[in-house]
């Protein structure tokens, strides 16, 4: 991932703005991408707490949008 690829993406989103349930699901996929990035490429401190966010993906729990 690079800042080429996230500014796309965030282009992409803006223009799905008016499909709010697009938008977000594309910002959520946008995140987590960015998140797993850290989480495989930064060192440290940075890429733990990158994992350690990650972990939410595997508690059960409905995700839903109204």
């Amino acid at each position: 991932m690079n800042l080429n690829e996230i500014n796309e993406a965030v282009a992409k989103i803006e223009a799905t703005k008016n499909d709010d349930e697009v938008a977000h699901g594309m910002e959520d996929d946008l995140r987590e991408a960015f998140i797993r990035h850290v989480a495989e490429t930064a060192g440290g401190d940075l890429a733990e707490m990158a994992r350690a966010v990650l972990k939410t993906n595997e508690i059960d729990f409905c995700r839903w949008c109204a």
